[in-house]
Parts: C-alpha cells; sequence; structure tokens
C-alpha cells in the first residue's frame, strides 16, 4: 500500500488555525450560525486564504471533521507499529483504548464541541461509524483470527457486538467529556478494557444477583 503524500506543514498549520477559531466560535453558537468573516478573523487569516484550502463552510467542516477523525484511526487503529500484524497482544485493546482516550483528551475542546447540540450535526454518527469500522471492527477480527480466538456465540453477529461495543464506547467518550475528564485517560482506558472483556453486569459483581429472563 504506498504512502500518504506529506500534507505541507504550512498547510496543516492554516488548517489548525481554521479548525481552532471554529471551536472558540462554537463555545458561543450554533455552527449554522457562524461565517467564513467570523472564523477568518478569529484564525487571524484572510478569506482569500481560506478560499485557497476550502469551496465553502460546509466543505471546511466535512474536510476539517474528516482530518481530526482521520488522524483520531491513524493514533489508534491496532498493529499500527507491529511488524507482524497478523500477531495479536493480549493488551491491543488496552493499549488501542488508551490512544484513543489520550487523543481525545489532547483535542478536548475539538470533541466536546463537536458532540455537543452546536457541533455539526452528522459528527457523532460519522465518528461512531469510522470507528467501528476501522478500530473495532478491526480489532476484534484480528483477535478473532489470533491463535487463541475470539469465542463468540454463533447466535450473535459479529457485527452487532462491533455495533454495539461501539455505540457504548461513544457514550461513555461523551460522558467523561461532559465530567471535564474528571479521570485521566489511563483509568478510563482501564475500565473500558474491563468493561468490553468482561461485561457490565461481571465488572459491577451483579452476575449472581440478576435472574436473566431466559
Amino acid at each position: 500500500m504506498s504512502k500518504k503524500a506529506k500534507v505541507d506543514p504550512r498547510i496543516k498549520r492554516t488548517n489548525k488555525y481554521l479548525r481552532d477559531a471554529l471551536v472558540e466560535l462554537l463555545k458561543e453558537k450554533d455552527v449554522t450560525s457562524i461565517t467564513i468573516q467570523e472564523i477568518t478573523e478569529k484564525a487571524e487569516l484572510t478569506r482569500g486564504t481560506f478560499y485557497l484550502h476550502y469551496q465553502d463552510k460546509q466543505d471546511f467542516l466535512m474536510q476539517s471533521m474528516n482530518e481530526v477523525l482521520e488522524e483520531l484511526i491513524e493514533k489508534v487503529k491496532p498493529n499500527q507499529n507491529n511488524e507482524d500484524s497478523s500477531k495479536v497482544e493480549e493488551n491491543d485493546e488496552s493499549v488501542s483504548f488508551l490512544k484513543l482516550f489520550e487523543f481525545i483528551y489532547d483535542h478536548a475542546d475539538y470533541f466536546k464541541v463537536m458532540l455537543s447540540d452546536r457541533g455539526l450535526p452528522q459528527f457523532r454518527s460519522h465518528m461512531t461509524e469510522i470507528v467501528k469500522k476501522r478500530v473495532y471492527g478491526e480489532l476484534i477480527s484480528s483477535i478473532g483470527e489470533a491463535e487463541d480466538g475470539l469465542d463468540i456465540p454463533k447466535d450473535i453477529p459479529k457485527d452487532i457486538l462491533i455495533s454495539y461495543i461501539t455505540s457504548a464506547h461513544i457514550g461513555v467518550i461523551c460522558s467523561w467529556l461532559e465530567s471535564d475528564m474528571k479521570f485521566s485517560p489511563a483509568f478510563m482506558a482501564e475500565k473500558l478494557t474491563s468493561l468490553t472483556l468482561l461485561g457490565p453486569i461481571r465488572v459491577a459483581g451483579l452476575e449472581n444477583k440478576i435472574k436473566l429472563p431466559y
């Protein structure tokens, strides 16, 4: 697979200025009411510079969203640094979760506003779909192909399992951001790993206290 072309550092810097400006404006008003003029003024750039990179505001919003999510995927996807990607380490999922929370922690302002009512309406669903396919989907598939394998009951389709895990994790991330990240990324990764591998009922110590309806 060919390597991605390197982006000019000056372009990356300009994109970051514009994205940071958008985040600051989203703290004050809804995305639909923000103008290109306001974004460029906040970023201390000209409208001409903006139009060198984007066709219009919608193009800017979508490209910015995709850039951040692509960076997220590159940061957290499993086995990205392993020479033999077919080998799955026991702590692959824990490492991926830690990288996930560390990335969101480092970009907290962006994720807070984009996952809020003021952000881009499709951001959460787009993030969920990308993370589902390119992080948890690949992670669970790689674990399933490992020597010990992943023992998924035959009556539970893998896509349902992946959707369940992804939706639960996005919900946890949103709650964590809303609480101003009162727990560290390492703490969140550890707990999310336990909840994912053992299930919430077992982690909560309720497996012998709850009578299942079947």
